[in-house]
């Protein structure tokens, strides 16, 4: 799928709002596609861009809880094999039309996961296709399902010619995967790096202006 693709392990843990900020950092820096996995200090719950903060609250009463930049439902963490990519202008998949980037980028990912589980790992059919406010109790077309269940998804994001995915892996013992492995489903090339000081800093400097800022968290 890439020609080239950076990989940052999942090394210190952070918050939601940390979380967010480290994909919209680098989303403003990178020049290479790269996939970051997160590491959770906590679990949480991430809800997409257009939800209300108020079904969240009523849902998971007693989680944090932090809106996401992308679309999508709420998703709970902590169990969970999170990770996102970010892809530059300068890519040509960062220009693929939405509905196929996912539909590819979700074909790869499920035969990687076939090869590794003992039993049928699929895209979701137009037909399985539900609406609902939680994300892994209502499929969307090409998430992957296995064993009668939703088992990923992901939500999308476009600013200025550059692409974010943010996506989560959910079923027994989907922790114990190693990402170094999912990340080279992706492309033959892989390049290791840590977050750098930059990123760090840019990040904390978006997630109090943005994620912890009431004004975003209340805005629906």
């Amino acid at each position: 799928m890439f020609q080239s693709l950076v990989f940052i392990p999942p090394e210190e843990a952070f918050d939601g709002a940390m979380q967010m900020a480290l994909d919209e950092a680098l989303l403003l820096s990178v020049e290479t596609p790269t996939m970051r996995f997160y590491r959770w200090n906590s679990p949480c719950v991430t809800f997409g861009y257009f939800q209300k903060r108020s079904e969240v609250e009523l849902t998971h009463p007693r989680l944090p809880s932090f809106r996401r930049w992308t679309g999508g439902g709420m998703v709970l963490h902590g169990v969970d094999l999170t990770f996102s990519l970010i892809i530059p202008r300068s890519d040509n998949v960062a220009s693929m039309q939405s509905a196929l980037f996912y539909k590819s980028l979700h074909s790869r990912l499920a035969f990687w996961l076939a090869s590794l589980l003992p039993t049928e790992v699929r895209l979701v059919s137009k037909v399985e296709v539900c609406e609902g406010a939680s994300c892994f109790s209502a499929p969307a077309c090409d998430d992957l399902m296995m064993d009668g269940g939703k088992i990923l998804g992901g939500a999308l994001r476009r600013s200025h010619g550059r692409l974010l995915y943010q996506g989560s892996l959910q079923f027994p013992h989907a922790l114990s995967l190693d990402p170094r492995s999912m990340a080279g489903a992706l492309s033959g090339s892989l390049t290791l790096k840590s977050l750098d000081g930059k990123v760090l800093t840019d990040a904390e400097r978006i997630a109090e202006s943005r994620y912890l800022n009431p004004e975003w968290v209340e805005r629906r």
